[in-house]
């Protein structure tokens, strides 16, 4: 079989937890009216102070399982800790469709919370380590397009369906990624690690689509190990005779001896010791933190405001869907954009482009000079740009920019402080729009989009069919980038 199509397959598998995701954040936007009236399905309307508890609790949830979802996965392996994801989302539905008071529900979204924080470090993870470098960016953006898909299948339902029927829809969502996860097979780089090398073999050669092992298969596994092991792939090349006699015995289904699990650096040993791991990990946080704090929930928070004063007649519902899926569509493109244009090219023009947007989003706003159909299209506009780069791209590079030793708790690090970055500017959102008004909030962000346009042009890497190698030796030079003479 087509290795793209497995990979592509599996991506596709690995991001439904994102589209879970999506559906459980959007959630309470169409499911508040419902439960704060007094027809609420639990039996008596709860308040507002029980509105906010069960929409924010699912944040709470999230930075309680991310703060531990390294060390899990590094335990019980990436598949495994996918399924928990998943059971999570089982439990939580289960909670919220059979809820008759206000602390089930809350207990429902709490637990939705620890699902997603298990799911945002591993499913970057898992994907990173199965997928071929040359595609490698591409599968990851798919987790990006899944999360918008999965806003507009929300929207959708909350249009359509009622509040029974959203929820059990959402329980067998969950249920049947649990059936299909199951088939799955662990990473090559986590059977690696712990020792199991025959297996790695084997998952390796699922991934790839091979019916049989083949050598470019073992000089994949060369090239992992090597990885793992911190040595240079030139010095091991004469492992490969090695590997090739476990190959043989392998097709003649006879039992691979291998030597003990390889001795990788732990992730602190790894932070510790390698100038290029804490340089790579501090330009991510940087990066990720940047993204944050351009602007797009600020878009997603007035969007609906802005559409249904440009147009009376459309219904809020129809507005919110309409913009999903503007932005589902965008992110799908993201998935083939971003292996044809170069990560730096992309990343640091779309910065420069939505900052653009956020300064004629502010003047529009401040001076009143644009018709009122302006600022739905200029949002519109931001969007598109925002979803080719700024809210793919940081994510791919997780992938393309830790080393395997660092990835679970990297990626984990990232990912926490990309969810406090978000509390933050939630919490601090509301008192800047009373204080400076919208207009000048979309200014802040002007601002910040040129920033992050600007660090990206000193700091970030270029990584899109880079070698990892290479990669990393830009980071041994320093923070700032100097671009190669040739890859």
């Amino acid at each position: 079989m087509n290795p793209i199509v497995v990979q592509t397959a599996v991506a596709l598998l690995l991001s439904v937890p994102t589209f879970m995701l999506a559906i459980g954040n959007t959630w309470t936007s169409y499911t508040l009216p419902i439960l704060e009236s007094e027809d609420s399905p639990i039996g008596y309307p709860i308040t507002k102070s029980d509105s906010n508890l069960v929409s924010s609790v699912i944040m709470l949830g999230s930075l309680t399982s991310i703060v531990i979802v390294g060390y899990i996965s590094d335990r019980i392996g990436r598949k495994k800790t996918e399924i928990l994801s998943g059971l999570c989302f089982v439990l939580a539905w289960s909670t919220i469709a059979t809820a008759k008071n206000v602390t089930q529900l809350v207990i429902g979204r709490f637990i939705i919370g620890l699902g997603t924080g298990l799911h945002f470090v591993t499913g970057v993870v898992y994907i990173g380590e199965i997928s071929q470098a040359s595609i490698r960016g591409a599968l990851l953006t798919i987790m990006s397009f899944m999360y918008n898909l999965g806003t507009l299948a929300s929207y959708t339902e909350g249009w359509f369906c009622s509040y029974e029927v959203i929820n059990y829809l959402n329980l067998t969502t969950a249920v049947t990624f649990i059936l299909l996860a199951m088939c799955l097979k662990e990473t090559p780089v986590y059977l690696l690690r712990i020792g199991k090398e025959k297996e790695a073999i084997k998952s390796l050669k699922f991934y790839r689509g091979a019916s049989k092992v083949t050598q470019e298969i073992l000089d994949e596994i060369v090239y992992l190990k090597s990885q793992l092991i911190n040595e240079n792939i030139n010095e091991i090349e004469m492992k490969i005779p090695q590997l090739q006699h476990e190959k043989e015995m392998l097709n003649e289904e006879n039992n691979l001896k291998t030597g003990g699990i390889i001795k990788s650096n732990s992730a602190w040993t790894t932070l510790r010791t390698s100038t290029s791991a804490r340089r790579a990990l501090i330009v991510l946080l940087v990066q990720i933190n940047l993204c944050v704090f351009m602007g797009m929930i600020a878009v997603q928070a007035f969007a609906g405001q802005f559409f249904q004063q440009a147009a009376p007649s459309f219904s809020p519902h129809l507005c919110s869907v309409i913009l999903a899926i503007i932005v589902t569509i965008t992110s799908g493109v993201a998935v083939f954009i971003v292996e044809i244009i170069p990560r730096r090219v992309l990343m640091i023009s779309t910065c420069f482009l939505s900052g653009c947007c956020m300064a004629c989003l502010a003047s529009m706003q401040h001076f009143t000079w644009a018709p009122e159909w302006g600022i739905p299209l200029v949002m519109i506009l931001y969007c598109v740009v925002f979803q080719l780069g700024s809210g793919s791209i940081p994510f791919i590079q997780i992938a393309e920019c830790l080393p395997p030793q660092l990835n679970s708790f990297g990626t984990s690090v990232v990912m926490c402080s990309l969810f406090i970055a978000n509390f933050i500017l939630l919490f601090i959102f509301k008192p800047a729009v009373d204080t400076l008004g919208l207009s000048g909030v979309f200014l802040a962000f002007a601002c910040v989009n040129f920033l992050t346009a600007f660090v990206c042009y000193l700091i970030m890497r270029e990584t899109r069919r880079v070698p990892f190698e290479t990669v990393q030796s830009t980071f041994e030079r320093g923070y700032l980038y100097r671009r190669q003479k040739s890859y």
